[in-house]
């Protein structure tokens, strides 16, 4: 009878070990199956890191704070435009700390120029809007470039997506360019920006390859910048402009009614 116990006893635990051996497993298992969510990238203090999704969204923001500063100074509300202005370079900064080597240049250059410009219309320096609209041709110049480098860089990478993100951006920026300069646009310009817009918007929605077709696009939009920096250098040494105010715009730069 004893032995017997002793026999059942040995079995019983022999099954504990077995089950727990197989519970291990089990849990191994699960936690293979669900990966733990990676760890956001901790920033220095003082700093926030932003992905580069959420910024794409974004692209179009300076130009909104344009608008509103033009709006305001034609208003005479010299603060609000300040308060716009500032908005605008901090646009142009958040960019910058993704840029490329020549790309961080022209935006730092371009952000330092809204600073200014929002401290002098603040002092009421500034008497002619069009001080404002060759500040914010300049600065969609700096981001049309920003973003055209960028898409250079995703095209050696090979990532289509983000390419298609950032061949749309350049195309944006090239035209506020144009219309804040002043400068009409010419056919090749527009059709250019129009090839851009659509070649962008495939890649953005079926991801893919970065083909031939997209290449000669990013290549194009490349020399129509050159173009657009050609025409804003006149302003950079012409000095600052006569004191008449413009008269608002019937439309805004680069937005159709």
């Amino acid at each position: 009878m004893y032995r017997r116990s002793i026999g059942i006893m040995t079995v019983l635990m022999m099954a504990v070990v077995l089950c727990g051996v197989g519970l291990k497993g089990c849990e191994k298992k699960a936690e293979a199956a669900v990966e733990p969510a990676k760890p956001a990238p901790q920033a220095p203090e003082g700093y926030v890191v932003v992905e580069e999704d959420v910024l794409v969204v974004l692209n179009d923001a300076p130009g909104e704070y344009f608008h509103k500063a033009k709006q305001s100074f034609l208003k005479k509300d010299y603060k609000a435009t300040a308060e716009e202005i500032r908005k605008g370079a901090a646009f142009l900064k958040l960019q910058a700390a993704r840029a490329t080597t020549g790309g961080k240049a022209l935006l730092t250059a371009s952000a330092d120029e809204l600073d200014k410009l929002a401290n002098n219309v603040e002092q009421g320096t500034v008497t002619s809007a069009k001080t404002l609209d060759d500040a914010f041709a300049r600065a969609h110049y700096a981001l049309a470039k920003h973003h055209y480098l960028k898409a250079m860089e995703y095209k050696a990478k090979g990532a289509a997506t983000k390419f298609g993100h950032a061949l749309k951006a350049s195309a944006i920026h090239l035209e506020r360019g144009f219309a804040w300069s002043g400068h009409e646009m010419e056919a090749a310009t527009a059709a250019t920006v129009k090839d851009a817009g659509l070649v962008s918007g495939k890649l953005i929605e079926g991801g893919g390859r970065v083909g031939k077709e997209a290449g000669e696009a990013v290549d194009k939009i490349g020399v129509e910048i050159e173009k657009l920096g050609k025409k804003l250098e006149p302003a950079k040494k012409a000095g600052p402009p006569a004191s008449t105010p413009a008269a608002a715009p019937a439309a805004e730069p680069g937005k159709t009614k």
